[in-house]
């Protein structure tokens, strides 16, 4: 896909599920539980144990799917080429490193740069990137925070940075945010502890009803309207 075609995706989806595990064996059963249940772009974080290879094998296996692999916590653009020759689509780090921006412009990955506050907003989309990553988007004040920034900054496509509870998807939307990240809301930790992937796949099909239907909502709004 072209940066294009990624940025529509992932203002269709609006879901980004992260997968940052401990172990491969985790990693794998979460990614299943996210993909069967929705979820279209997997975002498999580098500090997971052999995360190119599991971006690798991801990227083959859930293509079929309509699941675009995205590479999350990246850091330098040696993280941003290993994780393109791996298969990853999109980039998306924690920070702003215009390097890491351009590496992705020129290679046509979508990029997500990660910033707080309104200057490092700013900074980041002038710097080139796609989205910008408001993280960690909770601690700095959740939905009210985006609903501020908006104000002054409407040009700026958000996505609202873990941790982001389920019930505060719909908020973060209603709020300005193109698309939340979900991992530790959706992989609870004493979930992916007991293998309980069942329930954690029960968590990923939940979060993207709330997505259906509230985009159900709004289009039947528009057009009473």
């Amino acid at each position: 896909m072209s940066r294009k075609e990624l940025f529509e995706k992932v203002a269709m989806e609006q879901i980004i599920g992260v997968v940052r595990e401990n172990s491969v064996a985790a990693a794998e059963s979460v990614a299943e539980a996210f993909a069967g249940n929705g979820i279209r772009i997997l975002e498999v974080t580098l500090t997971t144990p052999e995360a190119f290879g599991l971006i690798a094998r991801f990227a083959d296996k859930y293509a079929p799917l309509g699941v675009v692999i995205a590479a999350g916590t990246t850091r330098s653009t040696n993280d941003a080429a290993q994780a393109r020759r791996a298969g990853a689509q999109i980039i998306v780090s924690p920070h702003t490193d215009v390097s890491v921006i351009e590496y992705a412009n020129e290679h046509d990955l979508l990029c997500v740069a990660g910033a707080g506050t309104a200057t490092e907003i700013i900074r980041a989309w002038e710097a080139g990137c796609d989205i910008v990553k408001v993280f960690p988007a909770l601690y700095l004040g959740g939905p009210d925070y985006i609903r501020t920034l908006r104000g002054p900054i409407r040009d700026v496509p958000m996505l609202a940075g873990g941790p982001v509870p389920l019930d505060t998807i719909e908020s973060y939307l209603d709020a300005g945010c193109m698309a939340v990240n979900l991992g530790a809301s959706l992989a609870v930790p004493d979930l992916v502890n007991t293998e309980q992937w069942e329930e954690i796949g029960r968590r990923a099909l939940l979060a993207t009803s709330i997505i259906q239907s509230r985009n159900v909502a709004i289009a039947a709004d528009s057009y009473v309207h």
